[in-house]
């Protein structure tokens, strides 16, 4: 790898990189189960971002925008969340369907928490 190519990855965003990466593991995953028969689930933990610039350790759930079974697309509103000092939708980070709620309005989470599981739709979630 050149130098350039150094300078190059690290101006890449994580976010950026992050669809790449699912699909990845994905690829990953169906060689798997190719090899050995067995299909496997991708389930994404929905967790609560740290909110730029904001000395936030908690958010209030206000309301789930889709519900459990619903599909999306990347970019899509989900959940609307709510600091001390602002109100704001989160955004799916790849398409897929809400597989299921972990926390129901109105509650509230520790930055960083499980909201819900995101996956592909007769995805089994995590007991």
């Amino acid at each position: 790898m050149c130098q350039g190519d150094v300078r190059a990855v690290k101006s890449t965003s994580h976010e950026a990189l992050q669809p790449d990466l699912n699909g990845i593991i994905r690829d990953r995953y169906q060689h798997v189960e190719s090899l050995t028969g067995k299909e496997f689930a991708i389930v994404t933990n929905l967790l609560v971002p740290k909110t730029g610039g904001m000395n936030t350790t908690k958010v209030t759930v206000v309301r789930w925008i889709k519900n459990e079974g619903d599909a999306f697309k990347q970019g899509d509103p989900i959940v609307e969340l709510e600091t001390e000092k602002v109100s704001y939708e989160l955004d799916a980070p790849e398409d897929g369907v809400l597989l299921k709620i972990l926390v129901r309005e109105p509650a509230e989470v520790d930055v960083g928490g499980t909201l819900g599981y995101i996956g592909k739709a007769g995805d089994r979630v995590p007991a």
